[in-house]
């Protein structure tokens, strides 16, 4: 049977500085995830009601999201760039729309929600992102302490 070696400081230091990345990166991603999906709920209730008229598409690897001009329902022009979140999957040919009404505008002004906008699919994804980060965290910090016992009991 073989034992583990001990870790060397260079590889322990290593470990703690994953450790706090993993954490780090949890943190900011949840905290991210969980400001969306409360904005989303907050403008849904609450936010002005109004047409957003695509000028642009914002694009990531798989979708886009429509950025245009927010008139609000008496004609006033409330903010232009203001990126709409929406379910509807939007690709990069698809083509542009001319006006999406029933839209409600956030307090920051620069990000739009459609009814059907499902604010509770980032919560549930920043508790799993936690869970999962955490749990990583968990594991190395066990192996940690497990090669510290086994160095010890040489």
């Amino acid at each position: 049977m073989t034992t583990k070696r001990p870790l060397r400081t260079r590889e322990r230091v290593f470990v703690l500085i994953g450790i706090v990345f993993i954490l780090l990166f949890t943190l900011g991603g949840g905290l991210s995830l969980a400001t969306e999906g409360l904005e989303g709920r907050s403008a849904l209730r609450d936010g002005p009601v109004g047409t957003l008229t695509p000028t642009d598409r914002k694009c990531g690897d798989e979708s886009c999201r429509w950025v245009g001009t927010f008139t609000r329902a008496d004609g006033t022009v409330m903010g232009q760039d203001i990126v709409l979140n929406d379910s509807v999957r939007v690709r990069h040919t698809d083509p542009m729309p001319g006006a999406i009404e029933g839209v409600r505008l956030a307090e920051n002004a620069k990000t739009a929600y459609t009814a059907d906008y499902g604010w509770r699919v980032p919560i549930v994804k920043c508790g799993v992102l936690a869970l999962v980060g955490l749990a990583i965290a968990t594991g190395l910090i066990l192996m940690l302490r497990s090669y510290r016992t086994t160095a010890k009991s040489r």
